[in-house]
């Protein structure tokens, strides 16, 4: 049925009647075939294709061709499909082009002769008589999209019979592959290229030039060999470390089975622009130190300070402990703020107390943390944007040049700048702008539709932690009554007859009088030398003790105090040896001068003592702790003998002959680590 047209079919193609096709049939005697149909008659007349006469057959091509209503022709048998996923974008266009006109071919050929249907296709080319459809395919066909070329035979005979022998595949263009051979000399440029210093593709070609033994390249040889490399490959030894574990592929990390403040997670940064001290008035750029939730990204605590510290670390998560609730694990890095002694001291460690454990990132690995680090940058940015005395790198040089000498020049003069801001307008301007980012959507958080402009959104770190609250969450807070004491410092204290000595000063209580010869925990607030708060090594609450001036015979100092004095002194015997010797003999009246302290948050805090090198204990093996008190630095010099520095034999020495010694001594002791005579000997043998 298939290879056979009805008049009708014939008619259309001739464009002349059905009657005229009826009564031309029997005068050429075209062979017929009766079959049995609907209608009035009930026969159906049908004409094999074959039988035809030339003129019929070539009018239904053309008809074919053209597009008009043609009559039903068997069905081409696909071929099977080859792969085309190794091909190139460029090439399968090409091969699905010159496949058209391939089908089109076999189409026509069921009525015409092969020969016939090419002609025709080239004919219809060549005078613009082409569908459309084909018309649009001609360039991508040949392969030249701006040449003008159009069909010829020869071309259209070569489609068929690659598509013959190997289908679909066998139609793509065979463009001339990449040479990707390693030339001699790549080894030898490579060596010269990949360094940190990360020389340029000229200086490096030049040196190539003159150390080479065998005919150099060109340059432009170069060139075309580094652009063939992968980029890890290319930018290995310019980049190291992290620098090129940027260009690799990541892991990312899913905190949708998280609950609020089941992870917390902080990290502080240099603010970006600077501010007017509050103590001597001088333009500084502070240390901004936020602790975030993984799981909603609000932002629950922060601190300002001078510069990182355990004091600045602490306030911050004091805050965010008061006021999100205490975390089950604290994620942070390896600095100084985080791993010393105040933070992680077994059973008297704030982290101890609170029943938090401290999880590390790796050193050098930032991308562990991109969390945290993206948040301190989404914080802290806009913000230094907004003042006048923004010193971000990419700020107009001339102006922050102009501001920087104005607002020096105001401050000599009038003691302040309208350019720079007050401490207080500091803290209320960053208040706001936690409030603020707490507010907006956050591309981590999940997306909903807002019920005011009806478009989807993500949420804001505070819609997703009420949605935890509305699905039960509760958060784990500290509990009224030892919030001020909770976060405060402690140091272990022998207690004599009811009292406690801490900082020169003594303190005493009637309930201290059962512990007469044990140690408690002495707890102090750096603001405040009036009191202490005394609790068992066991993390129990004895009391408050008070100072009693009869035990001293000088005015009581705070700790601030008695860092700021150290400090003024240490300064002056510096200035005085300068002074010494650039003029012998010279002496100088100095002024009495305001101290300089270090901030934090809504005060000051002395400054921890001058940095030694610090230790991370079981978590950061290659550092040495900040030691808060004289007994720290004492217990893990005597439990790490074999890592002293020169200056910790003189130390040393002269610890064990102080009063503050013998007041620990019973204390060490019974730890095992007492002074023995032979520990210096050994020590400075090792």
């Amino acid at each position: 049925m298939q290879d056979t047209v009805t008049a009708k079919d014939i008619a259309r193609a001739l464009g002349i009647s059905e009657r005229a096709v009826q009564a031309r049939a029997p005068k050429e005697s075209w062979a017929f075939e009766d079959h049995k149909g609907r209608g009035r008659g009930g026969k159906r007349r049908l004409y094999p294709l074959a039988s035809l006469p030339a003129d019929v057959r070539q009018a239904i091509a053309s008809a074919m061709l053209a597009g008009v209503p043609a009559p039903a022709v068997p069905a081409v048998p696909t071929k099977t499909v080859s792969p085309l996923a190794s091909l190139t974008k460029h090439q399968r266009e090409t091969a699905l082009a010159r496949l058209a006109f391939v089908r089109e071919i076999d189409r026509l050929a069921v009525v015409v002769r092969k020969e016939k249907a090419i002609r025709q296709l080239v004919d219809a080319a060549r005078d613009g008589s082409l569908p459309p459809r084909l018309a649009g395919l001609v360039a991508v066909a040949n392969d030249r999209m701006a040449d003008g070329r159009g069909l010829s035979r020869r071309r259209l005979y070569g489609w068929c019979s690659l598509f013959a022998e190997g289908g679909e595949a066998a139609l793509a263009p065979r463009h001339k592959a990449k040479d990707m051979t390693v030339p001699a000399w790549a080894p030898a440029f490579l060596a010269i290229w990949q360094q940190p210093q990360k020389p340029t593709i000229a200086d490096a070609y030049n040196q190539l030039v003159d150390a080479y033994e065998g005919v150099p390249p060109s340059i432009f040889a170069v060139r075309r060999f580094l652009a063939k490399m992968a980029d890890t490959d290319r930018e290995a030894g310019r980049d190291t470390g992290n620098a090129l574990l940027k260009r690799r592929p990541h892991k990312r990390r899913s905190t949708d089975e998280l609950w609020p403040t089941d992870v917390y997670t902080a990290d502080g940064t240099t603010f970006d622009a600077e501010i007017q001290h509050p103590v001597h008035g001088q333009p500084f750029k502070p240390e901004v130190t936020f602790v975030i939730d993984v799981a909603t990204r609000r932002c629950v605590g922060l601190s300002i300070g001078e510069a990182e510290s355990a004091g600045t670390v602490l306030d911050a998560l004091r805050m965010a402990c008061l006021f999100g609730g205490i975390p089950a694990l604290f994620y942070t890095d390896n600095g100084p703020g985080y791993v010393n002694n105040i933070m992680l001291t077994p059973g008297s460690g704030m982290l101890d107390r609170l029943g938090i454990d401290a999880v590390k990132s790796i050193p050098g690995r930032p991308q562990g943390k991109g969390l945290m680090e993206r948040a301190v940058q989404t914080l802290c940015d806009p913000l230094s944007r907004r003042l006048p005395s923004c010193s971000h790198a990419d700020m107009d040089g001339d102006a922050a040049k102009k501001v920087f000498k104005i607002t020096r020049a105001d401050v000599k003069k009038h003691g302040k700048s309208k350019l720079l801001p007050t401490w207080e307008t500091f803290k209320a301007a960053l208040l706001a702008r936690v409030e603020e980012y707490n507010a907006a959507p956050h591309r981590g958080l999940a997306r909903i539709e807002d019920q005011s402009t009806g478009r989807r959104r993500h949420l804001s770190p505070n819609e997703a932690w009420k949605g935890f609250v509305a699905r039960g969450f509760e958060p784990f807070s500290v509990p009224e009554a030892i919030r001020d004491e909770l976060f405060m410092p402690g140091i272990p204290r022998k207690v004599r007859n009811g009292e406690v000595r801490l900082f020169n000063n003594t303190y005493f209580a009637d309930a201290l009088a059962d512990f007469h010869g044990d140690f408690v925990d002495v707890r102090y607030d750096i603001w405040d030398a009036s009191t202490v708060y005394c609790w068992t090594t066991r993390g129990e609450m004895i009391c408050t003790a008070r100072l009693d001036a009869n035990t001293i015979d000088y005015f009581p100092k705070s700790q601030v105090e008695a860092a700021r004095e150290k400090r003024a002194k240490g300064q002056l015997s510096r200035l005085a040896g300068k002074i010494d010797r650039i003029a012998p003999g010279a002496t100088v009246q100095l002024p009495e001068v305001s101290p300089v302290l270090t901030l934090m948050a809504d005060g000051v805090t002395p400054d921890l003592p001058e940095a030694l090198p610090v230790d991370a204990a079981s978590l950061v093996p290659a550092k040495r702790p900040l030691f808060l008190a004289e007994q720290d630095r004492y217990a893990w010099l005597m439990r790490n003998r074999d890592r002293w520095t020169e200056g910790d034999h003189g130390w040393m020495d002269a610890y064990v002959r102080s009063p503050g010694y013998a007041d620990l001594h019973d204390y060490y002791r019974y730890e095992g680590i007492a002074w023995d005579g032979n520990v210096l000997a050994r020590a400075q043998t090792e």
